[in-house]
């Protein structure tokens, strides 16, 4: 691998033992994957899952792939058991300390490996997940959508947005900055060719910006985590002593990194720096600050509305269908079963789980309410991971099935993909279009 000089000028002294980083930089990147536990336990999923896996060590329920295969078209991805993620990404999650009640806010969400990360960790608090390209926002709500999470609000909006909108509010927020991506050149050989100077310099730029925009949104004693994929040290340890000089925050330990990670350079030590020499995964650096300001709680709500008379009787006929009672609000003729606390003047690509949408006299379902609560259909047709009609679901086909007429869910070994409607044994095939295998 051919690196820019200019790089090899600037990390020769930052890099420990650079030798043994360009070493292991010729070699094939480490893929991990990570378990939806919403959806399976770890133990389970390691009974069923049938690629050889190793546990990464400071994690419960990330794993090494060790072998060479494509996730992408298994059932069980389509089903949201797991989430391919760099092993390295899964690091700074596995960090910090979320409580299960947390407010959560991922500012630079997609595609969302982060964010189903503190999704699995929130049992009565709730995670904003935003991405501000809106074509990455789709991907990011597409896999928030596949891991059937319900306790997610998914935003496309900006930093600056944030910042006028709420204040001292989140227990947490997320910055996985844009950056120089250089802790991503072994994976993506692209960025490469595309590292310069003056992109790291502009991306410094851009990430003091964005900091600025979030300094006042965590509460008082909330935190931040700032973490990129550069080496970089005016992207990393001068970005957090600028921001904890002129906004009066602390940088505090990280958690059960400390045998696979190396301490920030000086006088940022208690942040960790991931390298691929060092431990399995691609760069990365992270750094969890703590806000001591004294912050007044501020957000503004989205009004929710109710279905109205016209409505409820169409949408309660539907959920018929299900054995679970959802209290369920409509935006523009579109059903949410929404969390209780949704930002006004913030861009929502979707409020929790889309249920789906009134058609005149009829709620056609959203894909979403298959993934999030497949499991309370009434009518499902369970399949074996070797049932050739899988596959043929998978691919958007009609398939054939005993079983009762109406609205239902197919399911894999237990575990639901998506929707069908059934007439007469011939299931027809609701799975969304742009999802389906191609091959």
């Amino acid at each position: 691998m051919q690196l820019p000089k200019e790089f090899e000028e600037r990390m020769k002294n930052i890099i420990p033992n650079y030798d043994k980083f360009l070493e292991e930089n010729e070699k094939e990147n480490i893929k991990g994957i990570k378990v939806n536990t919403n959806k399976i336990s770890t133990r389970d999923f390691i009974k069923i899952f049938p690629y050889k896996i190793e546990q990464i060590p400071y994690t419960c329920d990330s794993f090494y792939l060790k072998e060479n295969v494509k996730l992408g078209n298994h059932p069980y991805h389509h089903a949201g058991l797991f989430y391919s993620q760099d092993p390295g990404a899964s690091a700074p999650i596995n960090g910090v300390n979320i409580k299960d009640d947390y407010r959560v806010l991922d500012l630079c969400a997609a595609p969302g490996g982060k964010s189903i990360q503190v999704a699995s960790k929130l049992k009565n608090g709730f995670l904003i997940s935003n991405e501000i390209n809106s074509k990455r926002a789709q991907i990011l709500y597409s896999n928030i959508e596949r891991m059937g999470l319900t306790n997610v609000i998914v935003t496309n909006d900006t930093p600056e947005s944030f910042r006028n909108a709420i204040n001292g509010y989140f227990d947490l927020v997320i910055v996985d900055a844009p950056c120089s991506g250089e802790g991503m050149f072994r994976k993506n050989w692209e960025a490469i060719n595309e590292w310069s100077l003056e992109n790291v310099e502009l991306c410094s730029k851009r990430q003091k910006e964005i900091l600025e925009c979030v300094a006042h949104l965590p509460k008082t004693n909330g935190y931040i985590l700032y973490s990129t994929c550069t080496y970089e040290k005016c992207e990393n340890e001068d970005i957090v002593e600028w921001f904890t000089k002129n906004y009066n925050y602390e940088v505090v330990d990280l958690k059960n990194l400390d045998n696979y990670t190396v301490n920030g350079l000086k006088p940022i030590e208690k942040a960790k720096r991931f390298y691929p020499h060092i431990s399995l995964g691609e760069g990365q650096f992270m750094c969890l600050m703590q806000n001591r300001n004294i912050e007044k709680e501020y957000i503004s709500i989205k009004k929710q509305n109710d279905l109205g008379k016209e409505n409820t009787k169409i949408v309660n006929d539907f959920m018929e269908n299900l054995t679970i009672k959802l209290d369920l609000k409509i935006q523009n003729n579109k059903v949410f079963a929404p969390l209780n606390v949704i930002p006004d003047n913030i861009h929502i690509i979707s409020s929790g789980v889309q249920v789906g949408e009134i058609k005149g006299n009829y709620l056609l379902p959203n894909h979403y309410l298959f993934k999030a609560y497949g499991n309370y259909f009434k009518n499902k047709c369970n399949l074996k991971l070797n049932d050739k009609r899988v596959l043929k679901y998978l691919k958007g086909e009609e398939i054939i099935a005993d079983v009762p007429n109406g609205w239902g869910v197919l399911m894999v070994d237990g575990y639901p993909i998506g929707g069908y409607k059934a007439n007469n044994g011939k299931l027809k095939n609701h799975y969304p279009k742009g999802l389906r295998n191609v091959c």
